[in-house]
Parts: structure tokens; sequence; C-alpha cells
């Protein structure tokens, strides 16, 4: 059997990426594979000022740094949406929209994903008005009247960053917001978005209800803040174990199946920090290098 890599890690960011540059510190042949940015979640953090050796940092600047660092070290970076990862006894097959490859491990580090509001129309306006992180989009519509739905603190500061540059924000809240908010920013509590409008296949209005009223607001963008949930659709038909769509792992992020790990947002845990995701990905890492060398 030919293998084209040791180790294919699924996603990176900020745990693929730490596992990657252990492996190939290790001379293993490692390759990453990523359908966007890397980075993954991270690059939708504004402001970092928990993690050692930054005093603040925003997220896509950490994160390219460490991409660099892989880039540096000859890691194997591909592109590519993958569909299956298929495990036989000495080797895993790992399918994608551009092929297939051949290693002897996995590391599974796709994390979370943003969740979707569940509405008609809504996977067709996906980067034609609908968008979920301001930092990567906001200057899109510089100047623009733009809308935000949330039920957190971090819909509250998407919301914030886009009053800076944007003519209006309309924050569509679930709840109620005790802060003072910019004068911008129009606040629709206790709202729900009931429907979306488009034309010519671009956002054009939100139906919002309020109070059993539902009010057309014109709007060139919308962003959708309302949490995450686990990207492990490439799971299906591999009995690996999981708890609501996140893999179980045990302390050294070894999955049921041997030669596959997994680590990061995609593991069922209690702390999801970028400082957590990077000591998993150092374990996953390691106990490949245990199991296999």
């Amino acid at each position: 059997m030919i293998l084209d890599f040791d180790v294919l890690i699924v996603g990176a960011g900020m745990a693929g990426m730490t596992a990657a540059i252990y492996l190939k510190r290790a001379n293993i042949n490692v390759a990453i594979i990523e359908k966007t940015a890397p980075g993954g979640q991270i690059n939708q953090t504004n402001n970092i000022e928990n993690y050692p050796g930054f005093n603040k940092i925003d997220g896509p600047t950490l994160a390219f740094n460490v991409f660099n660092q892989i880039q540096s070290l000859g890691v194997s970076y591909k592109y590519g949406n993958v569909l299956s990862i298929k495990s036989y006894e000495d080797y895993k097959i790992v399918t994608t929209d551009k092929g297939e490859y051949k290693c002897r491990g996995v590391i599974i580090a796709t994390g979370r994903k943003p969740k979707e509001l569940g509405l008609e129309n809504e996977k067709n306006l996906i980067n034609n008005g609908i968008s979920w992180c301001a930092l990567c989009d906001a200057p899109l519509y510089k100047e623009r009247d733009v809308m935000v739905v949330g039920n957190s603190k971090y819909s509250i500061e998407e919301a914030l960053m886009l009053s800076d540059i944007c003519s209006s924000v309309t924050l569509v809240y679930e709840g109620k917001i005790d802060e003072k908010l910019k004068e911008n920013i129009i606040l629709k509590e206790k709202g729900k978005i009931v429907k979306l409008n488009s034309r010519e296949n671009k956002l054009e209005s939100v139906d919002v209800e309020t109070n059993g009223t539902v009010e057309n607001i014109k709007t060139s963008g919308l962003f959708i803040i309302i949490g995450n949930s686990p990207a492990s659709e490439m799971l299906n038909g591999l009995s690996i174990n999981v708890n609501d769509g996140y893999v179980v792992v045990d302390e050294n992020m070894r999955t049921n199946i041997k030669g596959i790990y997994a680590c990061g947002d995609i593991i069922k845990k209690e702390v999801y920090q970028v400082s957590t995701a990077v000591g998993e990905g150092a374990k996953a890492a390691m106990s490949y290098i245990k199991d296999f060398n």
C-alpha cells in the first residue's frame, strides 16, 4: 500500500495547525486539508487578550502567524472539502471534492460552524447578503444599512463593530439588553426573523416579528450570530463515537478507532478556547507519534 501521507489533518484551525507543527518537526509526512481560510473560527475574533505571549492580538493576525510557521516548515497544505473518511486496518481513505488521499492516520480538527436560521432561501443568500463574520465582511457594507440577529454578547459585539463602518445597524435580539448602544444601532428586542426577501439573488429586506407584529426592514446585509454546531458531516458512515455531533476522545485525543484522533472545537469538552485547542492539537500529534513510531 502506497500512502500519500503518514497523517492527514482535516481542518486548519489552531488545533489542526498546531498538530501539523509537532508532526512535521518529528519528521512525519503530514498534510492539512482545509476548505476555507486558515484559522477557522478564530478569524471571527476581533480581540484576543487571554493568549499567552500577547497582551492583545486579533484572531486573523494570530492565525496568519501560525499559518506562516507551518509553511516555513514545509507542511503540505491542500484546499478541498472533505466528504468522507473510511477506516481500514492499516490505512485510511479521506475523500474530498477534489480527489482522495490514503494515509496511516487522520486527525479531525474541523471545529464548529455557525448555525443557520433555517429559513427558505437562506442558503442561496450566503455571500449574497448573508454573513456570519463582521470582522471578515464589514468592509463590504461600508456606509450601508445592515442587520445583526443573535442572542448573546457576541451578537452585540458584532453590532458595535459594524456600527463603526455602516450607516445603521438593526440588532434583532431574542431577549432584552440593558447596556447602552450607539446611536446608529436600532434595537429590536424579543425579535425574530421570519422571512428573507431577495431581488436578483441578493438580500433586499428582512421580515422581523416583534410582539406579534411583522415589520419589513430594508437591509444590504444580514449577520447571523446565533451560535455554532460541530462540523462533523464527513463522519457519517464512520463508526466513531460522537455526542451531539461532537467527537468523543480520551485524555490524549484518541477516538475509539485506531489511527483516528480529534482535537479542537470538534471534540466534546467543557472549555472552547484558543489555548485549549492548541494543547489538544499537540496531544493529538504526540499520540500518533507514540502509536506509530
